[in-house]
């Protein structure tokens, strides 16, 4: 009897899961298009129809396998946990995903990306600027910062820094503390004395 061809979600879910399973078992670097393919039972031209690479794949099966990692902007009372509140579920994330398979696929993606283009992304507006916004807001309202005076270097500073923990695999708690208590508040307790 011939085996029937998957097709649609069917077809989709076994790939995702393969390269999930792959993944686990043999991180970023060992894992391609081919072994992909393989282990789905299908051809690697059906996944390059649905993604343009192992990067693309990786994170539509991060995506499809990752618990609901939810990050809001928090209004805990007071920026310092605020700010803690914001950034461990990223850390959180790291843990999940793995530092090696993070760094492999910005490694993958950011050759196709000028610089110039990479600093914009991070520097304007995007998911985790529009968060500390809401943060700066609630702390202008409890008088903890004066918003009017911390400038667009000192409000994408936090972005700039958790990719730059990233990119060098040392996003952690402990520097995600030392970020908060060493860098960010003394910068934005600062406006209140301008």
């Amino acid at each position: 009897m011939k085996k029937s061809r998957r097709r649609g979600k069917d077809l989709e879910e076994a790939i995702l899961n393969s390269t999930w399973k792959l993944l686990k078992e043999n991180g970023y670097e060992k894992l391609t298009m081919d072994s992909i393919a393989e282990n789905a039972s299908t051809t690697k031209t059906v996944l390059y129809r649905r993604w343009n690479g192992k990067a693309e794949i990786i994170m539509a099966a991060a995506r499809h396998h990752l618990p609901n990692f939810k990050i809001t902007a928090p209004n805990t009372g007071n920026l310092r946990k605020d700010l803690f509140e914001l950034f461990l579920p990223l850390v959180e994330m790291l843990d999940f995903l793995g530092t090696d398979t993070l760094q492999g696929i910005l490694r993958d993606q950011l050759h196709k990306v000028s610089f110039i283009d990479i600093l914009n992304t991070i520097n304007t507006e995007n998911a985790l600027n529009s968060m500390l916004e809401q943060l700066f807001t609630y702390a202008h309202e409890r008088k903890e910062i004066n918003k009017a005076k911390l400038t667009n270097m000192a409000k994408t500073l936090p972005t700039n820094l958790i990719v730059n923990a990233i990119l060098i695999g040392n996003l952690n708690k402990e520097t995600i503390i030392h970020i908060i208590d060493d860098i960010l508040l003394p910068t934005y307790q600062h406006t209140l004395d301008i």
